[in-house]
């Protein structure tokens, strides 16, 4: 995705949320199987309709995040609600390094919550229902040679825009066999 001038400025102006109890459900498949470093999740809320051309890179490293601190490289793509849910589903059933992953029935129980909580779904809404509203929804991957992340293959960021495009979802998990710088 290109930078783009207007995703960093929108990027400034987002303010920072706190829902302790979304943060733990959408960390929840990272946490339940031991991973080292509890991930970073983040919730933002947008002064005006952001544009689904300038959510990417320029936009997040604009954030307040502690995973894009540091300087060095970054990039960021579109991709899908699968994408997201799988990297989900497989941090909670194969857990981390020296971890221990869940089962099979628990695995996809904490990937679809952290999924609702990502979209800022309530449990409630019918798992049918929560599928549809899956494409209206911009999926972002990132990833930056940052001190916060161990430059693995259990790196991954997701980012969400909602479909009102003012609110932001961020997600951000590495995993280390010892506990790295900021985590």
């Amino acid at each position: 995705m290109p930078p783009r001038d207007a995703g960093a400025a929108a990027g400034r102006g987002a303010v920072g949320g706190d829902d302790d109890a979304r943060a733990r459900a959408v960390a929840r498949p990272f946490t339940a199987g031991g991973w080292a470093r509890t991930p970073e999740v983040r919730f933002f809320a947008l002064p005006a309709p952001l544009d689904p051309g300038d959510f990417g890179m320029s936009f997040l490293e604009r954030l307040p995040l502690a995973c894009l601190q540091g300087g060095g490289s970054a990039v960021a793509c579109v991709t899908t609600p699968d994408d997201v849910l799988n990297e989900l589903f497989s941090a909670a059933r194969y857990g981390g390094v020296g971890g221990q992953g869940q089962g099979g029935a628990y695995a996809r129980l904490f990937a679809w919550e952290s999924l609702y909580a990502l979209m800022g779904l309530p449990a409630d809404v019918p798992f049918l229902d929560a599928v549809r509203t899956t494409p209206d929804h911009r999926w972002v991957r990132f990833l930056a040679s940052t001190p916060w992340f161990h430059h693995d293959t259990a790196d991954l960021g997701f980012a969400v825009l909602d479909p009102s495009r003012t609110r932001v979802a961020v997600l951000a998990a590495t995993d280390t066999d010892v506990r790295a710088p900021g985590g």
